[in-house]
């Protein structure tokens, strides 16, 4: 509203007042004597500058100017800190709402993603036997680069990283000096002294203390990097279509760089599916318009957008325990017997103590000589139906946590990552879990055997195939 139409009620009322008539709250006191006209009027008539008007003959231009509003009102603040924000949103936030039809979000390292954007019957029907597309970009991304960079990482992590290529990608964990895992992730070398790592967690602050003594920069990508998830048997089909040529001849944990429409992509054969997949790597503004592209050149080939539930249940089915989850990190963990070795978590083969020296290898060579006093595996629930379980008793006494659980619909069992006392693994340990189903309004409980599995519960031939299978449409 104008300055002018806040003053209009004023004015009219001023000048409907009565001649003659006084207002209780203009009479003076009675011990005040009365006062005088305030305004004084020059000897041309006029009315001194600074001072209002008589109410008989108000100015009008002089109550605009005391009415202006003051623009600054209007002026946009200063730039907000981050904590300011109250949701923290990715490239393709917009996007994926867009095609979302239940408005089910969470949170992914802070990011809001959605969990389910259609039905989790059918993003997983997708999943298994066409092509699944989601917004990957809430992992932690970092690009190390510098002259020691190659250095830094193989005395960082417990693997050898002067083995990787360029335009290759490997699994890595990396721990403390006593041996316990602080994180895990995905190593890629992009260029003879450029590498990135995508992790589930922030470790920025153990990266760069890590660095000290080192020609190496480590800096984080988070907002700077986009990233797309292609899982699923036909997503190699839908890329191919989408312009990415000759990407069904990348191998496993290899990467490349390809052109979509004039933009850049750097496209990986990686994923947590369990399955033939592919990871996109872009930039931010080109992310939305990919997107829309995939979903054009993927719709013959029953691509669909998928959210954070499907990748959670994905991941269980092929066995990844997941940081944060399933195990915590060593900087994370209140007791450090809360903390895992790899040995511990299952990562014994990304260690290799013959690589040299790596932070907290004398420590895992000695951990690998002791029995471990947990272990984080994949176990199975066979029941027909989905089930909610925690707690995993082995003859009848509590020896474990089921820390992600999930009911497979491809193989019609329960699933989860459970975290169990090594005596509870070792072979005739019977294991149960204890389940109270709600039938109506009563409770039934229900003792259900478990098994331990000894390698992941699902993982497709597709996924190790080179080259990759391709479906022509048209």
């Amino acid at each position: 509203m104008s300055g002018d139409d806040d003053m209009q009620p004023v004015e009219e009322e001023l000048l409907e007042e009565p001649a003659g008539e006084t207002r209780a709250e203009d009479m003076p006191a009675a011990d005040e004597a009365p006062m005088e006209n305030p305004v004084e009027e020059s000897p041309s008539g006029e009315t001194s500058p600074g001072e209002h008007p008589p109410f008989a003959n108000p100015d009008l231009d002089l109550l605009d100017a005391i009415a202006e509003i003051d623009p600054a009102l209007f002026e946009r603040k200063a730039e907000e800190p981050p904590f300011g924000r109250q949701v923290l949103t990715t490239a393709l936030h917009l996007a994926a709402a867009a095609e979302s039809r239940t408005n089910l979000w969470t949170q992914w390292n802070g990011f809001t993603t959605p969990d389910i954007l259609t039905d989790i019957e059918d993003e997983y029907r997708a999943l298994r036997h066409a092509a699944a597309l989601s917004d990957i970009s809430p992992l932690v991304k970092y690009r190390i680069s510098g002259r020691d960079a190659a250095v830094y990482l193989n005395r960082l992590v417990a693997d050898n990283v002067l083995a990787l290529s360029v335009d290759e990608a490997m699994p890595v964990a990396f721990c403390e000096d006593h041996g316990l895992v602080v994180g895990d992730g995905l190593l890629f070398r992009l260029d003879e002294n450029e590498y990135r790592l995508a992790t589930e967690e922030t470790h920025l602050a153990w990266l760069q203390d890590s660095a000290f003594g080192f020609q190496v920069r480590v800096e984080d990508l988070g907002t700077t990097l986009a990233a797309l998830s292609v899982q699923g048997p036909l997503s190699a089909s839908v890329l191919a279509a989408s312009g990415l040529r000759d990407i069904e001849t990348l191998r496993p944990y290899a990467a490349r760089w390809f052109d979509i429409a004039g933009m850049p992509v750097y496209a990986s054969r990686t994923g947590m599916s369990g399955d033939l997949g592919y990871e996109l790597w872009i930039d931010p503004e080109d992310a939305p318009m990919i997107w829309v592209r995939l979903l054009d050149k993927g719709a013959p080939f029953g691509l669909a957008v998928t959210g954070f539930a499907l990748r959670e249940l994905a991941r269980v089915e092929a066995g990844i325990p997941r940081a944060g989850r399933d195990y915590l990190g060593a900087f994370s963990a209140v007791d450090p017997a809360d903390a895992s070795t790899p040995f511990e978590l299952g990562l014994a083969s990304i260690v290799d103590l013959e690589a040299g020296h790596f932070t907290g290898r004398d420590a895992l060579q000695r951990a690998r000589a002791r029995p471990p006093r947990h272990f984080i595996v994949s176990l199975a629930v066979d029941f027909p139906e989905p089930l909610d379980f925690r707690a995993i008793q082995c003859n009848g006494a509590v020896e474990g946590l089921a820390t992600s659980t999930g009911f497979s619909r491809e193989l019609g069992v329960n699933l989860a990552i459970a975290r169990l006392k090594a005596p509870a693994v070792a072979s005739g340990a019977v294991l149960t879990v204890d389940v109270e189903r709600r039938e109506g309004f009563s409770l039934r409980r229900l003792i259900v055997p478990a098994r331990v599995l000894t390698e992941p519960a699902l993982t497709m031939p597709s996924r190790h195939v080179v080259p990759a299978p391709l479906l022509s449409i048209g």
